[in-house]
């Protein structure tokens, strides 16, 4: 089974994670690495490669064999409790390596899918984001052993935008040949939520058939066009009442809904709470205490 990056953004954003190790590792070329291969590995890890060739073979408790091919513009997420062996090929194999594990999981709870699986993560090496990657791997390397809470801090949020970089590296190459379009959908509903945008209209505007337009923007953006223009109003929505002095009226008119009932009922059924009560928190945060 291999995830989505939409689908490891939303298990990344579910499970808080800590950090621990970050390291920049070099293997000699032509060796084999056999650290793991009795002794499964005790964290999760993401891995990107910065130099050389290498073959990583992990293998989970069911037995079943996982090989990656690793090199530069490659990288993989997971890999908990795995045996592992490692093949160099003909030249010095160079990569940054930083473990993690999910909070729940240390506490005893449920876990990402993702962490007892190898999920391979493939990047166009001229894409911006893997320029992005080198600077933040290099302050990663440099607070790593920093020791303090502030420091740890720094590290989580390192972590997370890197991880976030490499995601969206990954969709960007994935997506390649649509991912401009599809950058430009959205752009266009963040534009006009508040006008009555239709499936057919969207995908008219982009060349595309309604199916195939809802396809591209689901793989693009890990939803519908539809339910990503629902989720934008409604989240605009929120912000208008908690901070703007609109009726619930107003407000559904502003981001695009003509009846304000059926606006109050979808509210409601996404975010909770009624935006008659959001719109009172609103205003209870705004007096002293």
């Amino acid at each position: 089974m291999t995830l989505g990056d939409e689908q490891l953004a939303l298990e990344f954003a579910r499970h808080p994670v800590r950090v621990y190790g970050v390291y920049r590792t070099l293997l000699e070329a032509e060796k084999y690495y056999d650290g793991h291969k009795e002794k499964r590995t005790e964290k999760c890890a993401l891995l990107l490669v910065l130099n050389g060739r290498a073959e990583f073979r992990f293998t989970d408790i069911q037995g079943q064999l996982c090989r990656l091919s690793l090199q530069p513009g490659n990288s993989f997420i997971g890999g908990l409790n795995m045996n592992l062996e490692i093949q160099v090929g003909e030249e010095d194999f160079e990569y940054v390596l930083i473990h993690y594990m999910p909070v729940s999981l240390m506490e005893g709870g449920g876990y990402p899918a993702h962490t007892h699986m190898i999920q391979e993560i493939n990047m166009d090496q001229n894409d911006s984001e893997v320029r992005l990657q080198a600077e933040l791997m290099l302050a990663l390397l440099e607070v790593a052993a920093k020791p303090g809470h502030m420091e740890q801090l720094e590290k989580q949020t390192l972590f997370y935008r890197l991880l976030e970089s490499v995601l969206r590296a990954s969709r960007n190459t994935r997506n390649r040949e649509s991912g401009r379009i599809m950058n430009a959908a959205q752009e266009f509903i963040h534009r006009q939520y508040m006008e009555p945008l239709t499936l057919e209209g969207l995908a008219a505007r982009f060349g595309m058939r309604s199916k195939y337009f809802s396809h591209r923007f689901q793989q693009y953006s890990g939803m519908g066009p539809m339910r990503y223009l629902s989720k934008y109003r409604l989240n605009r929505a929120r912000e208008l009442l908690e901070v703007g002095n609109y009726s619930v009226k107003e407000v559904a008119a502003k981001v695009g809904y003509a009846d304000p009932y059926y606006f109050s009922r979808v509210f409601k059924l996404h975010m909770g709470l009624a935006p008659s009560e959001i719109k009172k928190k609103g205003r209870e945060g705004k007096n002293p205490s």
